[in-house]
């Protein structure tokens, strides 16, 4: 009986582990209420704060920015954490994006874009005595997508 209740156990934990580690690539955690003109779409970027326009993705491999209409309320609670100009913590945040366009492409005007999900999410410490490290959350397990989940 005893054996069971272990294994009962591990197995409630092994779930619990799973849910909780893919919070912040669901949909449902990233808010957009825009409506998209265009498909979404993943794009590798560089997530980043600062003054004027809030939020930004770099789409790495262009000289390409575009805007995010998502305030940073509406962003997973472990990304925003790394995204607040005053904090010690603030960091850029590489990965791959599913971002949906508000807008039509215009050469040399930057993009409204809303963000609806990330996974392999990389923070790179803005004070550089930090290394970057992996938010565990957003990457597959082995080798699976994180949508197929």
């Amino acid at each position: 009986m005893r054996g069971r209740t272990c294994v009962a156990l591990s197995a409630v934990s092994f779930g619990l582990w799973l849910v909780a580690g893919t919070s912040i690539s669901g949909q449902g955690t990233w808010k957009c209420t825009a409506k998209p003109v265009e498909p979404c779409m993943k794009r590798h970027g560089r997530l980043s704060s600062q003054n004027g326009i809030a939020l930004k993705i770099w789409l790495i491999g262009t000289t390409r920015m575009v805007a995010l209409d998502n305030d940073v309320d509406d962003l997973p609670a472990p990304v925003r954490k790394y995204l607040d100009m005053t904090s010690p913590d603030h960091s850029y945040i590489f990965g791959d994006f599913e971002i949906c366009p508000l807008e039509s492409e215009e050469p040399g005007h930057i993009r409204r874009v809303c963000v609806v999900g990330g996974e392999r999410l990389v923070v790179q410490p803005l004070a550089a005595s930090k290394p970057p490290f992996r938010l565990l959350s957003t990457w597959p397990i082995r080798g699976q997508s994180i949508e197929g989940r």
